[in-house]
């Protein structure tokens, strides 16, 4: 049942796209009118299956135009809603980029896109793991090929890993390679200013012992590795083809081991992409057309005329008429986001501080017992997420459903009155968001929320996401907009980055954790979790987690708000497109419909 509504504009706004999954965001999200869904929504056009080798590799070309492209024949058509940011895999970091980006490379190892569980990719074979379950030792399939024929060896893996941990602007290095041996030296070498120092360029912990094996050696045993494995950043690619093919070398046959080819790019107008008849895997069918168009409204109106095959990421404002359209409600599909929403309030100064203060915790309280999710979602997300209570999203693997502080604004407003403070009299409380139309309808939402149910005058203010993100890791706000996508599905890349008292800037080592939440029992959870590799302990693993996450839901230093739902329409003449909770399904899975 939606609650009643609270005096907030009730406008049926556009979700525009987060940035990418992990660090400060950079992916997962939801659509704008001019943008998409995850900050990976796209969509493609329509013309010819082709199956034949791509003869040339095509030049990418330069293009103003915004624009979309017609449908043709056999192709399925895929609608990007802004230009990719980055195809090369060692540069890649948001949605958008991953989403098309998984069709032209390979890592070792890959997630099955239904199940999510970790299955081989260029690798024969899950790998064998040392028994202190430091060794993970790989062996590639002798099949395995680049789009142009050449073969994959155990050199084009080592090239391809030693280029991301040499490479100073790879924004994904250290959140997936750091526990591997001798990455921290390889990247302090690289980033640091000392000219007269030769510069380290070998990963010590990374192996070919022969051309067709892969040695990889961790300092510590860790039972999240082979997820992180599977992520972008270890897509193996051609050093010939990089080394010859300049800026663009991904662009033509032979970057990559991918079931596509990039056979062209046409900036800010379209790509396309071509089967490649050399891929080791079951071959993909079709040819795929990806226009790209920026405005919403536009793609809709190609989707409903049958320009386009698919529209990833649907305007939220339209939800409503798609759910009553006859024909269009079943070809709406929708799936919960791994991306989370959350209230996070300061825990070093301010009101909400101390963390262990009987007073500062019950002004927490107050406010966490004092959000209305349903009605949240109803208003400032316009029905394009789902109620979150846990700090780790649904459909993550050890999720647990947990409420520690339920709905209860009575309860919320007297202990708001033990705090001092009725109706936040003598507190000047100022909730900062990221500037944009999603978080300033939740940000209203909020404010609302708390005049009515808790008599306070709540003052909200939007910044620039490039000043806020600094501003929030340097704990300069007091109440805040917080939210995190998962760059793969395990515990720990929820739990550790975002919690664990290492990651408080100015304290540890890290960058995320920015309520400043830290309480030693919980990082012994996740740090005895993050090592149990044993998988015949999986579920004691994730109690762990379980247990570290509602100690600090109790703390309140980050309230749960909302979970983002990723929506689709793919039309009944394709079978084999889906999304889940991370990205979309690779093309090669896509046929049409007999």
């Amino acid at each position: 049942m939606i609650p009643r509504k609270y005096a907030a504009l009730a406008v049926g706004m556009l979700l525009l796209p987060t940035l990418a999954a992990c660090g400060g965001e950079a992916a997962t999200a939801t659509p704008p009118a001019p943008a998409a869904t995850n900050t990976t929504g796209t969509s493609t056009e329509a013309p010819t299956a082709t199956t034949g080798a791509v003869e040339t590799a095509p030049t990418a070309t330069t293009s103003t135009s915004t624009g979309g492209g017609t449908a043709g024949g056999d192709k399925f058509s895929w609608r990007a809603y802004a230009e990719p940011a980055a195809l090369d895999p060692a540069l890649m970091e948001e949605n958008l980029s991953i989403d098309i980006g998984q069709n032209f490379y390979d890592a070792l190892i890959e997630f099955d896109p239904q199940t999510q569980e970790l299955k081989p990719a260029l690798a024969a074979a899950l790998p064998e793991v040392s028994a202190d379950g430091t060794v993970y030792t790989f062996k590639l399939r002798p099949e395995a090929k680049f789009s142009n024929g050449d073969p994959v060896t155990s050199a084009d893996v080592l090239y391809s890993w030693n280029r991301v941990a040499a490479l100073p602007e790879a924004p994904y290095a250290d959140y997936v390679m750091s526990d591997i041996k001798g990455y921290t030296e390889v990247r302090a070498s690289v980033t640091s200013t000392d000219t007269t120092a030769t510069k380290l360029t070998t990963v010590s912990g990374i192996e070919a012992p022969d051309a067709q094996t892969v040695k990889v050696t961790l300092k510590n045993p860790s039972a999240y590795f082979l997820s992180q494995m599977a992520v972008w950043t270890y897509y193996v690619v051609n050093q010939k083809q990089v080394e010859k093919g300049g800026a663009e070398w991904f662009v033509g046959p032979g970057g990559g081991t991918g079931a596509y080819i990039l056979s062209e790019w046409k900036h800010d107008q379209s790509l396309s992409l071509k089967v490649n008849p050399n891929y080791w895997g079951p071959k993909a069918t079709v040819d795929v057309e990806v226009p790209i168009i920026k405005d919403t409204t536009t793609a809709q109106a190609q989707y409903e005329s049958g320009t386009l095959a698919t529209l990833d990421g649907p305007s939220p404002a339209d939800l409503d008429r798609i759910k009553g359209d006859a024909k269009l409600k079943d070809q709406l599909h929708s799936v919960g986001q791994a991306r989370a929403v959350w209230l996070g309030l300061n825990m070093l100064k301010g009101p909400f501080s101390p963390q262990n203060d009987e007073t500062a915790l019950k002004l927490r309280q107050a406010f966490a017992y004092s959000v209305d999710r349903e009605q949240l979602v109803d208003l400032a997300v316009s029905g394009a997420g789902q109620p979150l209570t846990n700090f780790m999203p649904e459909g993550e693997p050890g999720f647990k459903k947990v409420d520690v502080y339920p709905f209860d604004p009575e309860k919320g407003k007297a202990l708001l009155a033990e705090t001092g403070h009725p109706g936040c009299q003598g507190l000047d409380l100022v909730y900062t968001y990221r500037q944009r139309d999603v978080e300033q309808k939740v940000a209203e939402q909020l404010q609302a929320q708390w005049k009515e149910l808790l008599g306070c005058d709540i003052k909200i203010e939007g910044v620039e996401w490039k000043d806020m993100l600094a501003a929030r890791q340097d704990h300069q706000y007091i109440m805040f907009y917080d939210s995190w996508g998962h760059d793969y599905p395990d515990p720990q890349n929820w739990f550790f980055p975002k919690l664990h008292s290492s990651q408080i800037k100015g304290i540890g080592s890290g960058i995320g954790n920015d309520p400043g939440f830290s309480d030693p029992q919980f990082d012994k959870l996740v740090d005895d979790a993050n090592k149990l590799a044993d998988p015949t302990k999986l579920q004691e693993r994730y109690a762990m987690y379980q247990q570290a996450e509602e100690i600090m839901l109790k703390t309140a230093a980050e309230i749960p708000l909302y979970q983002a739902t990723r929506y689709w329409l793919v039309s009944p003449k394709w079978n084999g497109y889906a999304a889940n909770n991370s990205f979309a399904y690779p093309f090669r899975l896509v046929t049409p419909a007999k």
